[in-house]
């Protein structure tokens, strides 16, 4: 568990996690723009799950139905990979966008952007990355499933299998 403090924009753990093309998240998010498909995943980072990843942050409710919310869709994400025997499950990189889109669009109507706001929620470009932009009850609503359809996902083989259970050991 890592506490951001006021750094809600540049999360610690992002300079610690590595994706696929070796570069970390840090590194990631400075040339793209902090993002997470649904605030849980994001793409380049194989098999990583953010609980209160970019914008799922609250400033007019209870944060507790939003992390519930995600440790539901991470756990199915889990069950769905165990059911399907997924190696690795990561978001298509336009699924990342679209979802990163709605969420912009719908941020510049708030007074967190629109009302010339300037605070920690708001990253160096002015772009409010912190925070949801709609009720906590859609959020809920777009996590209610695993939807291994954004993902590209990869089946495990069977030195996968005897890999794991070998490192479990």
């Amino acid at each position: 568990m890592v506490a951001t403090g006021f750094r809600a924009s540049d999360p610690p753990i992002a300079h610690r996690v590595v994706g696929r093309d070796g570069r970390t998240m840090a590194e990631h998010f400075a040339e793209r723009g902090m993002s997470a498909y649904k605030g849980a995943t994001v793409h380049g980072f194989p098999n990583f799950f953010f609980v209160v990843g970019p914008n799922t942050g609250l400033g007019h409710t209870s944060q507790v139905y939003m992390i519930e919310s995600q440790v539901a869709y991470v756990a199915d994400a889990i069950k769905t990979m165990d059911d399907r025997r997924l190696a690795t499950v990561e978001p298509k990189a336009e699924a990342q966008q679209a979802f990163d889109e709605e969420v912009q669009s719908r941020m510049a109507e708030t007074v967190w952007v629109a009302g010339g706001c300037k605070s920690w929620y708001v990253d160096a470009n002015g772009r409010n990355t912190t925070l949801w932009p709609r009720t906590t009850f859609s959020f809920r609503g777009l996590l209610r499933s695993f939807d291994p359809d954004a993902y590209v996902v990869t089946a495990k083989t069977e030195t996968t299998a005897t890999t794991n259970k070998e490192n479990a050991a």
